[in-house]
């Protein structure tokens, strides 16, 4: 929209003449310059993405005002299906309130006071799979008010986010290999660490053979085992992709956790998130974990790198990479 002229934009008054003289002046009146345009409904960009970050999905969001004017009133809704589960958010200092949309979806509601020219915001949502036989999509909704106070809206296309149950066949390959899978090109890693929530003493035989049964009963080989230690390795080979996954499992510092490698990082979140929750529910259908008993993801909720051990009930932790304290289970 065209800034309004003001009546200055006029033809200034010429030759004004002075009664009761000889002279003759001439009064100019320096002309105004307009405001120059700014089009900002070109300038204003939403850049999105979701792709594999270690056992979650990362939803990245880009907000960038390139223009040579603020903004003001900014407001991002990020719409997702229920079956995710949202871990924690980048930058951590960022205030949100979520809100269910339904049974089929929540939705996270973001607020900026302002956002000035040539700057950006970017938000990062991190998500957990609850369920791997789902399939929904993820959206973005931004409504901003822009420099001659109009209220201006964009909207996200929707990413489809299909989670496909990994189908196993065992490979056996030599103990010796381990370290040449885990070094080869274009290799990715994830980490699954979890702290059972049980008022029983943690056993770590217990803990660890059933790590060992429910990796196999999810038909990975077992190339190798150290009881001692208390870890384990398994290979397999998903059936759909063609890729090979090694998967290490280990009882640590109170801690049941599992490390994958692929070179396909979709494999990655659906093993370490199948592994997890069938084997939740083994203790439970055993006995082991009680209905009141809760498991708890063992990930920094400012960083996401994988916590030192599991702490007691009400016990502050602090993570080794951030050096920030947090509870990981309350009283």
């Amino acid at each position: 929209m065209t800034p309004k002229n003001n009546d200055d934009n006029k033809e200034g008054v010429h030759d004004l003449l002075l009664f009761g003289s000889q002279k003759t002046e001439v009064v100019k009146k320096k002309e105004q310059v307009p405001p120059e345009k700014i089009d900002q409904d070109n300038q204003i960009k939403l850049v999105y993405e979701l792709k594999p970050f270690g056992s979650h999905y990362r939803y990245s969001v880009l907000f960038s005002n390139q223009s040579a004017a603020p903004i003001t009133e900014l407001k991002i809704r990020i719409r997702y299906p229920s079956f995710l589960r949202l871990c924690r958010s980048n930058p951590p200092t960022i205030s949100y309130d979520l809100a269910n949309t339904g049974e089929k979806f929540v939705q996270v509601k973001i607020e900026f006071n302002r956002l000035e020219a040539k700057s950006q915001k970017q938000v990062n949502l991190f998500f957990s799979p609850e369920d791997l036989e789902e399939i929904g999509e993820i959206r973005t909704f931004v409504t901003f008010v822009n420099y001659e106070d109009f209220v201006r809206a964009l909207n996200s296309d929707p990413v489809i986010i299909h989670f496909i149950p990994v189908t196993v066949e065992p490979k056996i390959v030599p103990s010796s290999e381990v370290s040449k899978i885990l070094n080869q090109d274009g290799i990715k890693k994830a980490i699954k660490s979890i702290g059972i929530g049980s008022k029983k003493l943690f056993d770590e035989d217990t803990y660890f053979n059933q790590l060992i049964q429910i990796t196999i009963n999810q038909n990975f080989q077992l190339i190798a085992k150290d009881t001692a230690k208390k870890i384990g390795w398994y290979y397999g080979t998903d059936l759909v992709s063609g890729d090979d996954i090694l998967v290490i499992g280990q009882i640590v510092k109170n801690k049941v956790e599992w490390i994958s490698a692929s070179k396909n990082p979709h494999l990655l979140v659906s093993v370490l998130t199948q592994l997890a929750k069938k084997y939740i529910q083994r203790l439970r259908v055993m006995g082991i974990l009680e209905p009141e008993d809760s498991a708890f993801d063992l990930e920094c909720k400012f960083c996401g790198n994988p916590l030192p051990y599991f702490p007691k009930r009400g016990k502050s932790i602090e993570c080794g990479k951030c050096n920030l304290e947090q509870v990981v289970w309350s009283k």
